[in-house]
């Protein structure tokens, strides 16, 4: 295993250390006597290049334009994390995405829902932005379509409904994501859908941000008509985006193609409605709702909340519950992982109650989040080994690929 490099880091909670906050200081001895056999072998054998500070970095796991996903490791519990790391000198070549840098962030602090992945720290060094998030176990949810062909009805409506509540949740927080698409999906250890990369996200109004919602971002195949034509548009266009990924879901392939590709020509099938072809057993409830997800007037198309009382999703029951709060309520608070964090590695209970309570990324949410994963503390339960197949990616808007799913590696 390489020696782990330290690199200086600016937390915006804890100042400038070097590989370890300062609450980690004495601490880090009396949590891995209390670690299992199994955390304390990850810990060991965990392959990695460095450590920022307190995360292992390990294999990349993804990459985009201007940004690597990484395994990493949580130094102090032995739990795997996803580790998005931004080059800021890469960044700085886009005006766009230096101007943008810490919006992913800040969005993803504003939301908290389970089918959303939970940010859990951030940290910066003089060269990069590193954004600390969950794993998830279940893998990609492009690599489940491309093993099984398409998925069949039942298990769509299942994955799309979840997508829709997260969505939902989404706009009514005034947040629309703009890059829903299959590569962004992942499942977790209940097969169960987490939207990822908030990177081309927008909530103007709400964090002061001036877009307009006019920038032509996202992927072309997923992106509704208005974007591609460089008009203003509103959260609607998130709702496109759904039924390209329910079609995905049902077909393996895309709703519009065209060859060679041009982005003009995209535009007039989506404009004209030619979609490609649907399988003859699918339900008419499920092809109703796919028309009405793909209308190209956004003017006709219908808003999230008009979706989710769509028949085929069947969200209008009993299961559905309540809108899901984006702040822990003091009552949800698990008391062990607070005894533990405030009794035996030295957080105070305010410090530890206001990380929580208020969803900031910082080192104290991590521990309390990757504690909390764990069964019991300091026994000798297995750690969560979770792997992920996506990754977290910003996309260059004339680059994105139209290709079809089953063609996937």
């Amino acid at each position: 295993m390489p020696v782990a490099d330290s690199e200086m880091v600016v937390d915006s909670s804890h100042g400038v250390h070097e590989g370890k906050t300062p609450n980690s200081t004495g601490n880090e001895s009396i949590l891995s006597a209390s670690l299992c056999s199994p955390a304390a072998d990850i810990l060991r054998n965990f392959y990695h290049t460095k450590r920022v500070g307190n995360y292992l970095i390990g294999r990349k796991l993804g990459e985009g334009s201007f940004a690597k996903v990484r395994e990493g490791l949580h130094a102090l519990t032995g739990e795997k994390v996803a580790v998005k790391v931004i080059d800021k000198r890469k960044a700085k070549k886009d005006s766009y995405v230096t101007k943008n840098l810490r919006r992913e962030g800040h969005i993803q602090q504003m939301i908290r829902h389970p089918n959303i992945t939970q940010l859990l720290d951030i940290l910066e060094t003089e060269n990069s932005y590193y954004l600390v998030m969950e794993l998830c176990p279940g893998g990609n949810l492009m690599n489940r379509i491309y093993d099984k062909k398409r998925l069949d009805e039942r298990e769509t409506q299942k994955y799309v409904r979840q997508l829709v509540m997260a969505v939902e949740h989404l706009h009514r927080a005034g947040v629309v994501h703009r890059d829903l698409k299959i590569e962004n999906l992942l499942l977790d250890e209940q097969d169960n859908i987490k939207l990822i990369d908030f990177g081309l996200s927008n909530c103007a109004g709400i964090l002061g941000y001036s877009d307009p919602f006019s920038t032509q971002c996202g992927s072309p195949a997923y992106a509704a008509p208005e974007l591609l034509s460089r008009k203003k548009y509103g959260p609607k266009v998130d709702v496109w985006s759904i039924g390209v990924n329910m079609y995905a879901m049902l077909t393996g392939t895309l709703p519009f193609t065209v060859e060679p590709f041009s982005l003009r020509a995209l535009h007039q099938k989506m404009v004209d409605k030619e979609m490609n072809p649907l399988p003859p057993s699918l339900s008419t409830a499920a092809i109703c709702l796919l028309k009405k997800l793909l209308e190209p007037d956004p003017n006709k198309r219908p808003n999230i909340h008009q979706v989710m009382a769509d028949s085929w999703l069947q969200l209008a029951n009993k299961n559905t519950g309540a809108p899901y709060l984006n702040r822990i309520h003091i009552e949800e608070i698990n008391h062990t992982v607070l005894l533990h964090m405030t009794e035996r590695m030295g957080y105070k209970h305010s410090e530890v109650l206001s990380a929580v309570l208020t969803n900031r990324a910082c080192h104290t949410l991590a521990v309390y989040f990757l504690h909390r994963s764990l069964n019991t503390i300091g026994s000798t339960e297995e750690t969560c080994s979770f792997f992920i197949m996506g990754c977290f990616v910003f996309y260059d808007f004339p680059n994105c690929s139209q290709a079809m799913i089953q063609s996937a590696p």
